[in-house]
């Protein structure tokens, strides 16, 4: 007992230790944590990577198990479900700029051509105004300090060329970032049996007595997680099909680009829907007002459909998350990291929501059996 609490007092002595040297010196603790999280950013997008095209590898495995049941064949089923998947990925990318990207062309021609009068406007102002011929007239370049225009041109340019520099820095640390993330990813999805293998004997070893409770929680994260995503691809993919599929019945200009837009838009929880039907509500604008008029209208009751119907059956069960709380999580993510934010705290806000509840009926059964 003795030698339990002076080992006690010791680890106790320890990490106070540490906690005084973290908080002296922390300008040297935050730096170094700063390079150490600078530098596993692409580990942590490779492994976000790779659970997003793991739910993909899970179907084209199962699909392939379906199809080519010899025992030879069995060892080509992971790389194979891997191509797969990152060529499906590659393909949903690929029919998203075909469709996106040639009506984007035409409505940027169609806004220069519409607004074209309007710059030869400004054109015949400037070459008849007899106020800016005066201005011309009046001009003495004797008077300008020319020594002063050498260095600000010399800065400009040395200005110029340095965020010419940055700016190839930035993209080649970007693409740097996405192979090493690519690579990583693929990785994980080969070795991701043995990773679990490691992970348990990890948990087994260090912390075999809330081994079972930790798995649970990975569980139930997992779950909300990988359903959340699914859900959301499935809502996402629904809505923008009916909106093309509306537009084109209703011969509105820009179907394809705007069923995309929304599509993506949707991806995003709540403010998504609102983001996407403004783009589509401004683009048809441009072309013409009525129809403007006519999206919003359908697109409003497109929403209200797709939130009384498809969401709650696609999504809400599979989420259990009541929509009050799904506000909040989009409240909160939206301000602690944006777009990116509210994409990633509406599953985490549903796993704590379960989590949180079977504790609470746990504890009330307890309570009950106890009085009893």
């Amino acid at each position: 007992m003795k030698q339990y609490i002076n080992r006690r007092h010791i680890s106790l002595v320890l990490a106070l230790f540490v906690l005084y040297l973290a908080i002296t010196y922390w300008e040297i603790v935050a730096k170094f944590i700063q390079t150490i999280f600078s530098a596993t950013v692409p580990l942590l997008i490779g492994a976000i990577l790779a659970y997003i095209v793991n739910l993909l590898l899970k179907q084209y495995e199962h699909l392939y198990l379906s199809l080519f049941k010899k025992p030879s064949a069995q060892k080509f089923k992971r790389p194979v479900g891997i191509m797969m998947s990152y060529l499906t990925i590659i393909l949903i990318i690929a029919v998203v700029f075909a469709l996106v990207i040639p009506e984007l062309i035409t409505c940027v021609k169609l806004l220069i051509a519409n607004h074209s009068h309007i710059i030869n406007h400004f054109i015949d102002y400037f070459e008849h105004s007899s106020d800016f011929k005066g201005f011309i007239n009046s001009f003495d370049a004797s008077k300008i300090q020319w020594d002063k225009i050498g260095k600000y041109l010399t800065s400009g340019v040395g200005g110029t060329f340095r965020t010419v520099i940055s700016t190839a820095s930035s993209v080649f640390s970007a693409a740097t970032t996405a192979i090493i993330a690519f690579f990583f990813s693929i990785y994980l999805l080969i070795y991701k049996e043995m990773l679990q293998r490691q992970f348990t004997k990890l948990l087994s070893t260090y912390f075999s007595r809330y081994q079972t409770q930790i798995i649970r929680v990975l569980k139930v994260f997992d779950e909300s997680y990988s359903n959340y995503i699914i859900g959301q691809c499935k809502d996402a993919a629904i809505l923008g099909i009916s909106c093309f599929i509306g537009m084109t019945i209703l011969r509105m200009p820009y179907a394809s680009m705007i069923g995309v837009v929304t599509a993506f838009g949707a991806l995003i929880p709540i403010i998504g829907a609102i983001l996407g039907a403004s783009v589509g509500v401004i683009i048809i604008f441009a072309v013409s007002p009525l129809q403007a008029g006519i999206f919003l209208i359908f697109i409003i009751l497109l929403q209200q459909l797709d939130n009384r119907i498809t969401y709650p059956l696609v999504v809400g069960r599979s989420i259990g998350l009541p929509s009050v709380w799904v506000f909040a999580a989009v409240i909160i993510g939206g301000g602690i990291s944006g777009i990116l934010g509210m994409m990633f705290t509406v599953p985490l806000f549903a796993a704590l929501y379960k989590l949180l509840s079977a504790d609470a009926r746990n504890r009330i059964t307890i309570q009950k059996g106890t009085v009893t």
